[in-house]
Order: C-alpha cells, then sequence, then structure tokens
C-alpha cells in the first residue's frame, strides 16, 4: 500500500543549469545537491560504474522534485518533441499567472509549446519543456469554482 507521495524526478544534462532553470525561473527552492557513485548507487539505478549529481527542489507545496544528471554512464541526450509517445510524463504545477510563468521559463532556456487554453470556465492549460525537454504542464486555476480532481 502506498503511504505518500514523495518525489518525482528528471533526468538532465547539466545539474547547474536545470537548478538555475527550477530555481531562479520558476520559484522552487533548493532543498540540497548531492553526489552519488558506488556499489549503493550502482544497485540502485542498476549502471556499474554508476556516478550521478543530483538535486532535490521543494515546490510551493512541500512536494520534491529531484534532478539527476548522469555523468557516467552519461545520458545519451535524447529527447522527445513529442507528448504522445509511450514513457513520456511530466510534471503539473498550478501557477498564479500563466502568462508571466510561460515568459519566464522562456527567458531562463525553456520552450513554450503552445499558447495557454481555457479548456472550462477559470481553468487556462499550457504545456512546455524545461532546458532539457522535460515536460512542464502549466496550469492557473480560479479554486473558487474548480477541484483540483
Amino acid at each position: 500500500m502506498i503511504l505518500r507521495h514523495w518525489h518525482t524526478g528528471f533526468v538532465v544534462k547539466d545539474i547547474d543549469q536545470s537548478v538555475k532553470f527550477y530555481v531562479d525561473g520558476l520559484g522552487m527552492k533548493l532543498i540540497r545537491k548531492f553526489h552519488s557513485k558506488g556499489a549503493a548507487a550502482a544497485k540502485v539505478v542498476a549502471y556499474e560504474p554508476v556516478e550521478m549529481s543530483g538535486a532535490l527542489l521543494e515546490i510551493a507545496d512541500g512536494t520534491i522534485l529531484e534532478l539527476l544528471q548522469y555523468i557516467v554512464p552519461s545520458s545519451n541526450g535524447a529527447q522527445s518533441q513529442e507528448r504522445n509517445v509511450t514513457g513520456a510524463s511530466h510534471i503539473a504545477l498550478i501557477v498564479e499567472d500563466i502568462y508571466a510563468t510561460l515568459d519566464r521559463l522562456v527567458e531562463f532556456g525553456g520552450t513554450k509549446w503552445n499558447d495557454p487554453a481555457e479548456t472550462e470556465p477559470g481553468k487556462i492549460l499550457s504545456y512546455a519543456q524545461d532546458v532539457d525537454g522535460n515536460w512542464i504542464e502549466l496550469a492557473q486555476i480560479d479554486l473558487s469554482i474548480n477541484k483540483l480532481t
């Protein structure tokens, strides 16, 4: 049985660039950076040898985003421009001002994929990608007229 959600993780090309994107660009809080290698890490990720740099970031409500940069073996850099491929994932963030957030996301190296669209009264959505092509769904939701479910 699941007790609770721990974190969502993205593989990134450059940990420092991605931390800057999420902290300075989107306003997340850096909890800590870490470095991992050796037998225990190899056992967890099933790569031998393995060396990774990572960061844990706090989203506004205490949810955690983990960023991982594989140093050994290095990431192949492949990313998808498609949201409909099997294995594609995204993180959805509720924001105060979707237009300003998209502008800031682009300013820090992200990619806007569509203009925001009102999908129902009080709910405006848009997709974007971070600097490594990880998908981000932005939502501006009037919670006085919409439920999150």
